[in-house]
């Protein structure tokens, strides 16, 4: 038997009878107060086309009870997905819309900036040369000039016609987070992840070059810079990245307004059109409102805070009418506020983290970029998704081996760790359950429980025999980015956002103490090997010792390096290590506190550091390619290796200490032999930057297994002799 289908009579019974009920609309107009009644009572019907007809009827109206009506219409009720666009080999994390309206760019960690043709939801160019992931785009004013910043710590300008590389300005020390053009086209801003904002002039000089050299340098954020963004007037520009928002003078260069408030990081602001009102988006889950010119002396001042989404904003913009501010969250949705009375719907159709939101100049089209791999067009004026381009390809981000050497994968949004039989090679359990995306995982020394934390501030604990969740443990106010069981797998301790470092009774599944000596976010814990020590490093520059015993903090030390990026402890506990973003490692007694040892290297920065298991040696990943190695017997570099192409991301001992794995940005690993620093091979399996690696902590006869976690959404397992 066949499905019937609609008959052709059916449509135009519907067209009709739309038809019909919009002349009526119209007749109504002419028929007073009654008339002009149902045609207001019209604005809120069911269906679209009725209610976008009675708009277009009394927009003009001056009438005092049609102008309080359309104050209330909200008209984009009925935003759907019109289009999608796909192409990407890796996620979204910015898009652009042309002034014209009719060119969208976007950028992903697949290195590559595309340009997309909106009508014809058609790729049209692809910009390459940048060597790490595309973090933001903007195009110019009149269009004709596009700027991505990447993590390669570059900016490129484009000639949006002939796809043509301009200018690369290469000044910033680190990840180019955030671009924008001044109002006039005459000035570019770019944040950074080396904490600096940057004034580019973009003028050419008599020989029609742009300098490549910035204007300035302006530096008073205590952390990263994720936004930058000109005021309408372009005399002012507003930044973001720590907890804080700060208002600069463009033309004196100097930070006139703090703007204090979230507690998290800020990763988006916006100007409203009109200049008066900025609106603020963190990792908190919040938006904030601050109405500019408020405070005495031209100040600021918050008078809203919008709740509705459940997982950190990335990215706001405002309509060009100033009516309707759009966000884009963790989430995975899109949500529309009215600025009149604060409340908002939802649109939904991408499948992850939605990364960058953007209105055309007209305000008829809103685009939403995501780590769904997708681009999708939204317009306020059909209910119909006209087409759906490419597929989706995920992101690992870490692995981890349980102690009886079985491979855990940790995923992203709404994707599960994963336990893999490393000899199999196949997966054979999948636990389920989380519902944002997984930063860290550890597995309880005793086993058989492995721990997740995630965006979402929840931690949760996994029986890696059955994947069944045994317990739920909430109590962080943000992000939970790093994690550590004692040695006895008793206690579970988590660090996050919200400055806390927290004791979990794991007999009770209770918490069990909230130490908050830290007055930043937590970014590494270690636990020696006696389980008798706690090391904590945070944002606040300092490092903590700890008695687990007592929970008192013993010893504070305060850095003026960079950013502690890593913790960890010698194989009898005697010494701690700390990786900095100066590009220093420091050795330290964890009894005394006492600086023992600073290396000080040229790698623009260390990722990570580990110390052997086996042997007396320590490793060090370098920002620019490099990894170093230092003997502890006698503090002398061992040896340094210095043939990636790009930053070393991680770095692995083998279990009994005569190899080394490195892995890299470039996408390659490569196998050391540490007794004569030479390279044993290399691994290119992977399409994009190896994120983590991890030997097996047993053996298969005389062969050991490396599991590698990349940006191309894979991991991969191989047997290394």
């Amino acid at each position: 038997m066949t499905k019937k289908s609609h008959q052709p009579g059916d449509r135009d019974r519907v067209m009709t009878n739309l038809k019909l009920r919009i002349a009526g609309l119209k007749q109504a107009l002419h028929q007073g107060e009654k008339g002009l009644d149902s045609v207001i009572a019209a604005l809120q019907d069911d269906s679209e086309p009725i209610t976008r007809a009675a708009y277009m009827l009394l927009k003009q109206n001056p009438n005092p009870k049609v102008r309080a009506a359309l104050k209330q219409y909200n008209p984009y009720r009925f935003f759907k997905c019109i289009r999608t666009l796909g192409g990407h080999s890796s996620r979204v994390y910015t898009i652009a819309i042309a002034p014209n309206g009719q060119m969208i760019a976007s950028g992903t960690n697949d290195k590559i900036v595309k340009l997309w043709n909106i009508p014809r939801g058609l790729e049209e160019r692809i910009l390459t040369g940048h060597t790490d992931w595309v973090d933001s785009v903007a195009f110019s004013p009149d269009g004709k000039m596009l700027a991505s910043g990447s993590g390669d710590s570059t900016i490129k300008l484009w000639n949006v016609q002939t796809g043509d590389v301009i200018q690369t300005l290469k000044d910033h020390g680190r990840w180019v987070t955030s671009v924008a053009f001044s109002p006039d086209g005459r000035m570019l801003a770019s944040g950074s992840k080396d904490n600096t904002i940057k004034l580019w002039n973009l003028v050419p000089d008599a020989d029609g070059q742009i300098s490549s050299q910035p204007i300035c340098t302006m530096e008073d954020h205590y952390d990263w810079v994720y936004a930058v963004v000109f005021s309408p007037n372009g005399q002012t520009l507003a930044s973001s990245g720590d907890s804080t928002i700060k208002i600069w003078d463009v033309k004196t260069q100097t930070n006139q307004i703090t703007l204090t408030g979230h507690y998290d990081w800020v990763y988006t602001v916006a100007f409203s059109p009109d200049g008066k009102m900025l609106a603020s988006g963190s990792e908190d889950t919040t938006i904030k409102l601050w109405q500019l010119g408020m405070m005495p002396g031209g100040g600021a001042k918050a008078i809203a805070t919008l709740k509705g989404h459940s997982l950190g904003v990335n990215s706001l913009a405002f309509s060009p009418d100033g009516k309707t501010l759009a966000s884009g969250s963790g989430d995975q949705s899109v949500k529309l506020w009215d600025l009149s009375t604060h409340k908002h719907i939802t649109l939904r159709g991408h499948s992850d983290w939605v990364s960058s939101v953007a209105f055309s100049a007209n305000g008829k089209i809103l685009a939403t970029g995501s780590g769904d791999r997708t681009i999708k067009i939204w317009d306020p004026a059909t209910t119909e998704e006209k087409n759906t381009l490419g597929g989706e390809v995920e992101f690992a981000e870490s692995v981890i081996f349980t102690p009886d050497g079985q491979l855990l994968g940790g995923n992203q949004l709404e994707e599960p760790p994963k336990l893999y039989n490393l000899h199999a090679g196949e997966e054979f359990l999948s636990i389920t359950g989380q519902s944002s995306w997984v930063e860290v995982v550890s597995v309880s020394p005793p086993g058989p429980i492995v721990a997740s934390g995630s965006e979402d501030g929840i931690v949760k604990l996994w029986n890696l025999r059955t994947g069944h969740l045994v317990q739920t443990l909430q109590g962080h106010q943000g992000g939970v980015w790093t994690l550590a069981f004692t040695p006895d797998g008793q206690t579970l301790i988590s660090g996050g956002n919200d400055t806390t470092i927290k004791l979990w009774d794991l007999a009770n599944n209770q918490e069990k103490l909230s130490l908050t000596e830290h007055s930043e976010r937590i970014d590494a814990v270690a636990i020696s090997p006696n389980g008798e020590i706690l090391a904590t490093a945070s944002a606040d520059d300092t490092i903590k010792l700890w008695h687990l015993q007592t929970h008192e903090v013993f010893v504070s030390l305060t850095e003026d390096s960079d950013r502690i990026s890593s913790l960890s402890f010698s194989r009898d506990g005697e010494i701690l290590a700390s990786g900095n973003g100066d590009g220093t490692v420091k050795l330290w007694n964890p009894v005394t506190g006492e600086l023992l040892q600073t290396f000080h290297t040229d790698t623009g920065g260390i990722n990570q550091v580990t110390f052997s298991g086996r042997s007396g040696l320590l490793a060090a990943a370098g920002e620019n390619g490099t990894v170093k190695l230092w003997n502890l017997k006698t503090y002398d570099e061992y040896g340094t290796f210095a043939d990636h192409n790009d930053a070393v991301m991680t770095v692995a001992f083998s279990p009994y200490g005569h190899q080394l794995a490195s892995g890299s940005a470039d996408a390659s690993i490569k196998i050391w032999n540490l007794y004569d620093c030479q390279q044993l091979r290399a691994l290119n399996g992977h399409s994009d930057s190896v994120n983590s690696l991890c030997f097996s902590l047993t053996g298969f006869g005389k062969s050991y297994v490396l599991a590698s976690g990349s940006a191309d959404g894979t991991i991969k397992v191989w047997g290394v002799l």
